[in-house]
């Protein structure tokens, strides 16, 4: 495995490479506040097949810095071109988990002749409009902020804000920081649910059925919207199983790639 980088516009891109270019090269996008280095051993495993695996930091996590202005999913998705480009990558097989997911679905939308076959790993393809339960939470949340300030020492602000955000299951808001929590903001609200239907490549939807993270329910929406694709659901697991059962993981994934 390789570590490099590359100047996108300005912006200091970190990526890894590994593997073999004897079959078709797998992209893959990490989600919202991990980064390359969660997927070492499955980049690993794959390039051990004789994949090509590439991983990008994603602006914003890993070594990637943030961008300098409010991104959404489109910028993600220029970026995700910008990037493909730049490596000379076309016919690849692209593979997004949670927010990757997300952006790997725009991405295929938008750019179908790049993508040989689609992975989405319990993606966060559908986003729900607040509820009553939502509104109470940001209610809260507001008053709770406002109380916050009344602490007069900064570290302790940070970690009862942390703790805070973390009991009402906003784990990666809570680890966001600077501009990427406007980010974070902005990419929440965007729903996907209506692209599904053009998405036209072969694509495989992995997902567990203890996912509180991206719900089960979500699985069933979007296979009903991807015509031809196909659901593979890991029993027991949730929405980080490519570290617990890495090797399922792989073996779902090479089933669905060989010709």
């Amino acid at each position: 495995m390789e570590e490099k980088a590359i100047n996108l516009n300005g912006l200091q891109v970190h990526y890894k490479i590994a593997g073999s270019a004897d079959k078709p090269a797998i992209l893959i996008l990490h989600g919202w506040g991990s980064s390359s280095d969660s997927w070492v051993k499955i980049q690993e495993m794959l390039a051990a097949r004789k994949y090509l695996v590439i991983i990008p930091d994603l602006p914003g996590f890993g070594k990637t810095p943030a961008p300098q202005s409010i991104w959404g999913v489109e910028e993600y998705t220029d970026f995700i071109r910008r990037f493909t480009q730049t490596l000379g990558l076309e016919g690849f097989i692209l593979l997004g988990h949670s927010f990757g997911g997300q952006t790997a679905a725009h991405f295929t939308v938008q750019y179908p002749e790049t993508v040989e076959k689609l992975i989405l790993f319990a993606p966060a393809i559908v986003r729900r409009k607040a509820g009553f339960k939502e509104y109470i939470l940001r209610y809260f949340a507001k008053f709770f902020g406002f109380f916050l300030y009344l602490i007069p020492f900064e570290d302790l602000r940070n970690n009862i804000r942390n703790a805070f955000y973390m009991f009402i299951r906003r784990r990666d808001y809570a680890r966001t920081q600077g501009i990427m929590k406007d980010i974070f903001k902005k990419v929440i609200t965007q729903d996907a649910t209506a692209l599904c239907p053009q998405i036209k490549v072969p694509t495989l939807i992995i997902w567990g059925d203890k996912d509180v993270a991206t719900p089960i329910q979500d699985a069933y929406t979007i296979k009903e919207r991807i015509t031809g694709s196909s659901l593979t659901i890991i029993p027991g697991q949730g929405h980080n199983l490519h570290f617990v059962v890495p090797d399922q993981f792989v073996q779902t994934i090479t089933q669905f790639l060989r010709p």
